[in-house]
């Protein structure tokens, strides 16, 4: 399962051509208010960029091998709860941090000016 999955993202990946992106965003989840919500957030951040997002089983099976290793920087995972063991869920649920808060403030951070 993992190998055939690891071959399946490395073709889509070079099928493609993702390399050639600044910020590539994924969503693995199926809520689409909260996916309308990133991608906006996201285009608003990077929209400037040369940017790419990824839906679905596509993004699952990336985050699957993305979660083993980390295979590049230009990934951002637009979810709460995944990869396994993100818990920005519990700062939601808390009223620790504000949903806007959390997609802008942690998982759209401008990541160059980190460097």
């Amino acid at each position: 399962m993992i190998k055939q999955t690891i071959y399946e993202v490395r073709d889509y990946w070079r099928d493609n051509d993702l390399d050639r992106y600044y910020r590539i965003l994924l969503l693995p989840e199926t809520d689409e208010a909260l996916n309308a919500r990133m991608c906006a957030a996201f285009e608003a951040k990077f929209g400037d960029c040369s940017i790419m997002v990824i839906e679905g089983e596509a993004a699952r099976q990336i985050l699957t091998l993305y979660s083993l290793y980390e295979f590049t920087d230009k990934l951002l995972i637009g979810s709460f709860d995944l990869p396994n063991g993100r818990k920005l869920r519990n700062l939601l649920d808390s009223g620790i941090a504000t949903e806007e808060e959390l997609i802008n403030d942690v998982l759209f951070k401008d990541m160059e000016r980190m460097k």
